[in-house]
């Protein structure tokens, strides 16, 4: 369970912050450039696809803000060195095109892993052994009602006033099985 724990706390929140994710962007900028320099005599045509896992890679590791600034600047950074005519900025419609495609995909990308890190952050998982026999505590707040657990997060379960039917609705069919199994007895 400690590891399902420390993953789910990793997942929630980026764990390169500070001076180290300035440094990471650079990096998951640096890197690509070099990996392709390497090849560029070789391959031709692909100078943003060696891009993509580094996006990914930032998307995870740094943050959704860092990921942004990594995939402007390796759009920025590959049209200078691997689109011809090189060195110009933006020469055409392939270059807009190439640059577009890969931002969008880039986008859906940060915009992947931002959703499940916030589906993450807000899902209750599993508990720990130790913590099996507590309760559920049901908060308030803003009118929304929530309820958690040790080892795990809050979970909406939704406005105070639906949510309050529906657990007197249960306490009610509660209250109807007990009836029913003593009537049986």
């Amino acid at each position: 369970m400690p590891v399902v724990g420390t993953l789910k706390r990793w997942f929630a929140r980026p764990p390169v912050t500070g001076r180290w994710a300035i440094g990471a962007t650079v990096a998951a900028v640096a890197a690509p450039t070099f990996i392709r320099c390497l090849v560029d005599s070789a391959i031709s045509g692909v100078a943003l696809s060696p891009y993509l896992p580094f996006v990914v890679m930032a998307a995870l590791l740094i943050g959704w803000r860092p990921a942004v600034a990594t995939a402007l600047a390796s759009a920025a950074v590959a049209d200078m060195l691997f689109i011809d005519p090189r060195y110009v900025p933006m020469a055409g419609p392939t270059d807009l095109f190439a640059i577009a495609v890969f931002l969008v995909c880039a986008a859906l990308i940060i915009v992947i892993v931002q959703s499940a890190r916030v589906i993450v952050e807000n899902c209750p998982g599993p508990l720990p052994r130790e913590h099996k026999a507590t309760g559920i505590i049901f908060s308030l707040e803003k009118g929304q009602a929530w309820a958690s657990w040790s080892g795990a997060g809050n979970l909406r379960l939704g406005p105070e006033s639906e949510v309050a039917t529906m657990m007197q609705d249960f306490l009610a069919q509660l209250e109807v099985g007990k009836r029913l199994v003593g009537q049986a007895k």
